[in-house]
Formats: C-alpha cells, structure tokens, sequence
C-alpha cells in the first residue's frame, strides 16, 4: 500500500457509553499475520463489517495493519469482547494468532471509533506506538523525552501533535505517550544523562504542548458531575501529574478545579472554606518520591480534618503508585490511580464505596 492511510468508523452512540463504573470494562490486545495480502479494497470492507460488530457489541478500539501483520485494541464489556475474540479466532483471513494482553480497564482509550484503522506503512511513530502497546520498552516515549530536553523542541511538539492525529484521544495520547515520557525523563535523571533541571524543564514542555493540542477538547456531559480539588502534594515542583489529571476529570465531565498550594495550610485553607466531593493530591510522574508518603499521609489526615465535606473522597497519584504499586491505605487515601487515563474510573469507584 502506498503510504500512510488512517481511517476510522465513529462510535457514535458508543461515546461515554461504558464510562460510568456500573458497566464493567476489558481491553484486549493482539497480533496476528494475514494468510494472504489485503487489498484497499479488501481492508476497506473488513474495517466496514468489523465496525458494524463492534457497534452491535458496544466495542471501541484501534487496528493496525502494516506489513501483512495485524496488531488490534479492543475495549468493551466483558461477555462482548469473549464473543469477538471467539470470532477472531476462527476468522481463516489471519494466523498466528497471539493474544498480548487481557485485563480489566476503567475507562475506554478509543471511546470515538467503533474501528480505527490505519495502515502507516513505514511510519516510525505508528510503529512505535504500537509497539508500546505490546512491550514494556516504549521506544516513542524515550524519543519524547530525550526531544523534550532538546535545545529546540519543535520536534517534541510535532510528535506529539502525529500522535494526536492519529489516535484522536488525550486519554490514550497521556496514557501511552506522555506520560511514559515524564517516567523517561526521571530514568534519564538515574542514569545521570540529565539533570533534575533538564527533567523539569522537560515536564513543564509536556504540560505546554498537552495544553496546545487539549485546548479544542469537547466536555463530555456527566449526569452526576463531582467538584473535584485537583493539586500536587505541597511542596511538589512537578505539575505536569495535576495537569494531566485535571484535564481527564474535566473531560469526564466533572468540575474540576486545579490549584498549587505551596503548603499545607494553604490546602487546608482551600477545602475549608469551598465544597469539594473530592481532592486528587499528586506527586511527581518522573520521580517516586516514595520517601514523601509519610508527609502525604499527614497531609490528607490534615486536609480531612480541615474540609468543609465530612466524607470527603481522597485519590493520591504519581510514579510512586504506578512503579511501586503503593496502594491509597498506604497514605490514608480512598484510592490511587496509576495514569490520568484511569483517574474517572477510579473517582467513581471511590465515590460510590463512600456513598
């Protein structure tokens, strides 16, 4: 096929259908190899009666089909992807066959497109976002992070505008891109190929660009919004983790209020004289930070006490609770979240366990 081509069927009704908590969600990812080369033609109308499929089984997702291979992202309910996968497996158009992961998710990456498809033939940012999808070694996020450093960051700011382009979600774009980066960049700060200036720097030009390519976001609409505090732990220079949790949270539709207070008593100040349903305290997306947690869980003791909401729901976030799996009792929080991406789901589950 000559060149990139990226098409896409919208979900439509699918959009927000399967945000709330209520309905459970699974994402399933493969690889598998045409038996016999595909047409346009061919591709146009296996894209056509797939996300005809999915439609019917509330199924959202991306594929991929580069070099004869196909690579697929699928997310829905659970007894609807058992049912495509049952499909998939005997569909005789492909072989080798590969399921790369199976799990539970919180929210939808591809919530617009009943089937995205491209065909990126040669296009190394294709190449390497799919790429992260199946391996632990995110090569478009170390290229990110090494750019975003850079004397001139233009090329940062068009990847990530590429990346943008083509998967069409922030969620997706902060869950496999930006955020893997920030953790890149405190690897780089390990392994003393940069300094703790290089990597602020390189996570205050992230929460630029995000800022650039958000500002045309649309609000989904919530039935029953929450007033959400969103802020970095006092005393926490990086802003990149709030930035990004306040822009999911806005997009799920809640109000959503960002702050940097610089200590304790100006977060407390804040929840006491304003109604919050809840607060989402972050530390660092490069760092671990993990010697600040005993400062963080006297912190949320303080700010509990402090708010004008008895029942006040608190999620703490940032790389100590994605690397380390620090769970929320460990600081006396309700819940954590590991990306931005999850943090909707997370604050309704939490939510609803305090209702």
């Amino acid at each position: 096929m000559a060149g990139p081509r990226t098409t896409a069927h919208n979900a439509g009704t699918t959009r927000g259908h399967d945000q709330s908590a209520a309905t459970p969600l699974m994402t399933l990812t493969y690889r598998s190899r045409a038996t016999t080369p595909l047409s346009e033609s061919q591709l146009g109308d296996l894209q056509h009666s797939a996300a005809a499929r999915n439609r019917a089984e509330s199924i959202t997702g991306m594929m991929v089909y580069n070099d004869d291979r196909f690579f697929q992202w699928l997310e829905g309910p659970p007894a609807s992807i058992a049912r495509i996968w049952s499909s998939i497996s005997r569909d005789t158009r492909h072989a080798d066959i590969e399921a790369l992961s199976v799990h539970s998710a919180p929210t939808r990456l591809f919530a617009n497109w009943s089937l995205k498809l491209t065909t990126g033939q040669g296009d190394p940012l294709i190449d390497d976002l799919t790429a992260a999808a199946m391996s632990s070694t995110n090569t478009a996020a170390e290229r990110l992070a090494a750019l975003v450093i850079a004397t001139e960051p233009t090329e940062a700011r068009l990847l990530l505008l590429a990346a943008h382009a083509e998967f069409r979600s922030i969620s997706a774009l902060t869950e496999l891109l930006i955020e893997p980066a920030a953790r890149c960049l405190g690897d780089l700060w390990a392994d003393d190929d940069c300094g703790e200036y290089d990597v602020t720097l390189g996570l205050c030009r992230l929460q630029t660009f995000l800022r650039e390519i958000a500002v045309d976001s649309v609000q989904q609409q919530h039935a029953h919004p929450l007033v959400v505090l969103v802020a970095p732990l006092p005393g926490e220079i990086h802003m990149l983790g709030a930035s990004l949790d306040a822009e999911a949270l806005w997009q799920a539709g809640h109000e959503t209020r960002i702050r940097f207070p610089s200590t304790e008593q100006a977060l407390k100040q804040i929840v006491a004289t304003d109604w919050f349903d809840a607060i989402d305290l972050s530390l660092s997306p490069a760092f671990t930070r993990e010697h600040r947690a005993d400062q963080m869980t006297h912190i949320i003791d303080a700010v509990r006490r402090a708010s004008m909401n008895p029942s006040l729901v608190v999620i703490a976030g940032g790389r100590a609770f994605y690397d380390r799996r620090l769970s929320g009792a460990t600081v006396h929080a309700d819940a954590t979240s590991t990306s931005a991406a999850h943090l909707p789901g997370d604050l309704a589950r939490a939510h609803r366990a305090h209702a």
